[in-house]
């Protein structure tokens, strides 16, 4: 697509639709400063706009880039419960064998008064999420899946549902929300969502998962 990297600063279509949504956050107050920010699978361009805000606690993590503040796997985060403020994993979960456990961590770490923005592809073709232990050849998983590093493909029904089943309450942000004419300047498919993650509070005073510490 020629709209998806910026020609200027490298940004994919995505990252602008979050540096768009973070900015907003801040203006309105509800991102606040000294907020602490854990940035999974950090995208360059989005990264180095947030640093150069100078708001937040703002931390990297991923499970194989070198130059990451934290090197962890989605699966088993070495953080204490309700540890960050905000988080964004963008394109993430279609990679981790379960995602189900990935995402209940994701909801561990957040406060309660936090959010997320988490996001991963999505087919609108499909009803249901495609996914295939089975599949482990490249040549499979291009055919299943549409990367030979995936491990499932979400549809719209299916992804939400893994976010809500797992611990968040998700605000899908559509066309319909955004403006077309942003959906436009941003470079971003008329079906493109923003999915918006906050953790609803226990129900029945039901604990969080086990703590964790850094190590």
């Amino acid at each position: 697509m020629n709209n998806y990297s910026c020609m200027t600063c490298g940004a994919s279509d995505r990252e602008r639709l979050y540096a768009w949504w973070i900015n907003a956050q801040i203006e309105s107050g509800a991102l606040k400063t000294g907020a602490r920010v854990v940035h999974f699978a950090p995208e360059a361009a989005l990264s180095k706009k947030i640093r150069k805000l100078d708001l937040f606690d703002y931390k990297t993590a991923d499970f194989m880039m070198a130059d990451v503040d934290f090197q962890i796997d989605l699966m088993n985060i070495p953080f204490e419960d309700e540890y960050c403020d905000f988080f964004i994993c963008s394109h993430v979960l279609e990679h981790v064998s379960d995602d189900n456990l990935a995402v209940r961590e994701l909801a561990r770490i957040t406060r309660g008064d936090g959010c997320g923005i988490l996001m991963a592809p999505i087919c609108v073709d499909i009803d249901d999420t495609l996914e295939d232990p089975s599949a482990t050849s490249d040549g499979d998983r291009w055919r299943l899946f549409g990367q030979d590093d995936h491990v499932r493909l979400y549809s719209h029904r299916g992804y939400v549902n893994t976010l809500e089943r797992n611990g968040f309450a998700v605000q899908q942000l559509d066309q319909k929300v955004i403006g077309a004419n942003l959906i436009n300047h941003l470079g971003l498919s008329p079906t493109s969502i923003l999915y918006i993650v906050t953790r609803p509070e226990p129900q029945d005073g039901a604990p969080l998962n086990s703590s964790k510490t850094l190590s």
